[in-house]
């Protein structure tokens, strides 16, 4: 049960084009650093914010990697979720915080590292 309960939680992330790769034997700081080098992708202009234009395009990108498209609304939603001070930006450290919350409710054992039977 545990396994399809991943499985459909994995789908969903991937069909929101935000899942941050979570691999057996990856660390905590491992994934803040993914994090990091995801938020400069996302942030194109360099202004340390991602805009709703750069979080479109971002999103955008990662379903069309996947022979998806993305719309208006899934980007609205993603936003509101992300823009935790309301500022209708997102930082770093917004993006940082889902991340490292996804890793460390991957992490059940709360080792600091994605283990083999943790991993999705």
């Amino acid at each position: 049960m545990k396994n399809v309960k991943i499985a459909v939680t994995v789908a969903a992330l991937l069909v929101s084009g935000q899942a941050l790769a979570q691999k057996a034997g990856q660390t905590r700081a491992e994934a803040q650093a993914a994090s990091a080098k995801k938020f400069r992708s996302l942030d194109t202009n360099g202004d340390g914010k991602g805009s709703p234009a750069e979080l479109l395009a971002f999103m955008t990108k990662s379903a069309e990697k996947r022979g998806e498209t993305m719309d208006q609304a899934k980007v609205d939603r993603r936003l509101k979720r992300l823009d935790t001070d309301g500022d209708g930006y997102v930082s770093a450290a917004e993006l940082a915080a889902e991340d490292l919350a996804k890793f460390d409710k991957a992490d059940a054992n709360h080792n600091g590292v994605i283990d083999a039977d943790e991993a999705p």
